[in-house]
């Protein structure tokens, strides 16, 4: 971790939106274990326990609601926003009333508070799945029809235009992470996932604590408006990272299927759930998701907050299976 950073944030008060969640929960934890007078703002306080025990002062506001979270940020001074809509599917208002609306709400609140800086935890779905370059962090972004991927794109816009600084993480892994840990594991185990064509999509991976490092480094010397893109810089396709995975906890790894096949068999889930009025193990924009062509630079983290990875990935796989063991998830 990034002891300078940590020591002048020493005393400082951070508000965190998005505190239950897993990357939200990880800064707080951080945060407070350096010495922050950290609140955790949360739409339900469903860990409020978990968070005191951390030292984490907890506040009830949807950011989607303006003025809950203005008394929610009153007394900021930095702001760390990671609430989000994280799905694969849903209607679009959902991830806009959440993403786009949540995003400016916190933003209001922050100046109305007079924070000094706030950290927008975007995504690198912001540079699309199509582009198979290596692209800068001013790379053109274009809409694709995903609303999730849309949604984050147009709030990092929004925050850079307000003068956040915007950290987009990869593909982040490691303990308690939904999508790129317990979801493909749970569903390997049932012998039920699978990688669309030859598994050659691109994973940009990010060890959830090094994630962390770079947001408290960019809470401390990150431009604001600009953008700064933390992953590892070591790609990794998706076949290679679930074979490791399931390598280590002993599972069959995924089959490798057409992606036309496994779009199909998405929609077929989707609409399956649909009918049960719950969400599909698996979407058609998860497809999409395994499938990436391109790769985007982190050379303005390492460059501007020097920021580099610690947790490469064997090491990053061993933790992630053995808590996996921990929780039961499953017993290999």
């Amino acid at each position: 971790m990034a002891e300078g950073a940590l020591i002048a944030l020493r005393d400082r008060r951070v508000a965190v939106t998005g505190a239950n969640g897993f990357i939200g929960s990880a800064v707080c934890r951080a945060l407070a274990a350096a010495g922050a007078d950290v609140v955790g703002v949360e739409v339900a306080l469903d860990h409020e326990a978990e968070l005191r025990a951390a030292g984490v002062e907890p506040r009830i506001a949807d950011v989607v609601d303006r003025e809950a979270v203005t008394r929610a940020l009153v007394d900021a001074e930095l702001v760390v926003h990671c609430a989000a809509y994280v799905r694969e599917w849903g209607p679009m208002e959902d991830f806009m009333r959440v993403n786009v609306q949540g995003t400016a709400n916190v933003m209001d609140a922050a100046e109305a508070a007079g924070a000094e800086r706030v950290v927008q935890v975007s995504s690198v779905v912001v540079y699309g799945y199509e582009d198979e370059s290596r692209q800068e962090e001013d790379a053109f972004r274009r809409a694709v029809g995903v609303p999730y991927i849309d949604t984050k794109s147009a709030s990092d816009a929004l925050a850079a235009r307000r003068g956040a600084v915007v950290v987009r993480p990869g593909d982040v892994y490691g303990p308690a992470s939904i999508p790129w840990l317990v979801r493909p594991v749970q569903l390997m185990a049932s012998r039920r996932f699978a990688v669309p064509n030859h598994g050659e999509g691109t994973m940009l991976p990010v060890y959830v604590d090094d994630l962390v490092e770079g947001i408290v480094l960019a809470l401390r010397g990150g431009n604001p408006g600009r953008s700064y893109t933390v992953w590892d810089g070591q790609d990794v396709t998706f076949s290679d990272y679930y074979g490791r995975l399931a390598q280590e906890l002993g599972l069959r790894a995924p089959a490798a299927l057409p992606k036309p096949l496994l779009f199909a068999g998405a929609a077929v889930l989707e609409g399956l759930a649909k009918l049960r009025g719950a969400p599909p193990e698996f979407g058609r924009h998860g497809v999409t998701f395994l499938d990436r062509r391109g790769t985007a630079s982190n050379r303005r983290a390492r460059e501007e907050l020097g920021w580099s990875p610690s947790v490469e990935l064997p090491e990053g796989i061993r933790r992630s299976a053995d808590w996996i063991r921990t929780e039961g998830i499953v017993s290999g």
